[in-house]
């Protein structure tokens, strides 16, 4: 009778450990692929950190679902643990599927980057930065993302290599959509417009935070149909498509971040949320 109190005690113990397993999610290990771990409760003070040839990228937690990204630019190996204070509760090691990204020629007018100008667009990037590294609290309801266009046809890819006018230049962070000139856009997900003006880079933009360091960006709008402040729902017209700030023609520029750390767009809108 001792003996079998005592398997039973044993296994009360390990299926309790079990049952307070945080849940692992991510469907695609591709570099820009979104996954999260599913928790029993709201932790404190938690994070969940992604290592990948000795970078580190944190991802905040605030949630029951802790979100992160496979950075852009991973190894073969990426280490994704969740953390609570200084205990890591979790730990997945997963090998990241190889991708090519081809390159993407554009010519565009060339401005004289004045030193007005430079401050200019060094102001919007830290305004965009500081946005996209918030996290808030969940604002969507939505367990997919809706399509930002009712048709979706890629020009450019997520992560293809950009050369301007000839010369080498950074990553294309997000998925370009060709569409005619004045088309809806829609908002991808539930969430509050953090931004909505015009920038030199992007054009008219708009971003919106849904919570939980998830954002999405629209770029090169011809027409803003929110403001600053507007609680928007998925679904909603946000604004038109266009070829405002650095752009060849009319197409709406897409981009999704989670704690300000890129998502391919493309596999972020198959995944689950």
């Amino acid at each position: 009778m001792k003996r079998i109190a005592l398997i039973t005690v044993i296994l009360t113990i390990l299926l309790a450990g079990a049952a307070s397993a945080a849940k692992f999610y991510l469907p695609y290990t591709y570099p820009g692929s979104i996954g999260f771990f599913q928790l029993e409760e709201k932790p404190k003070n938690a994070r969940v950190v992604v290592v990948s040839k000795g970078k580190m990228f944190i991802f905040p937690v605030v949630s029951k679902k802790a979100y992160f990204v496979i950075p852009y630019g991973s190894g073969r190996w990426v280490r994704i643990s969740l953390y609570e204070g200084n205990t890591e509760k979790e730990r997945k090691t997963v090998k990241v599927a190889g991708k090519k990204y081809r390159f993407s020629k554009i010519w565009v007018k060339e401005h004289k980057y004045t030193p007005e100008l430079i401050k200019r667009i060094e102001k919007e990037e830290r305004l965009l930065k500081k946005i996209l590294s918030q996290v808030t609290p969940k604002k969507f309801r939505e367990s997919f993302m809706r399509k930002p266009l009712k048709r979706l046809i890629v020009s450019t890819p997520f992560g293809a290599k950009r050369i301007i006018n000839g010369k080498k230049r950074s990553i294309h962070w997000g998925t370009d959509f060709v569409a005619p000139k004045g088309t809806p856009v829609y908002a991808a997900l539930s969430g509050k417009v953090v931004l909505a003006r015009e920038l030199f880079f992007t054009g008219k933009t708009v971003v919106i935070d849904h919570g939980l360091g998830i954002h999405t960006l629209y770029a090169h709008l011809s027409k803003i149909e929110v403001k600053e402040g507007d609680t928007v729902k998925a679904g909603k017209v946000i604004g038109r498509v266009g070829s405002t700030g650095r752009s060849t023609g009319p197409h709406l520029h897409f981009g999704v971040y989670v704690s300000s750390v890129r998502a391919d767009p493309m596999l972020v809108l198959k995944s689950h949320l």
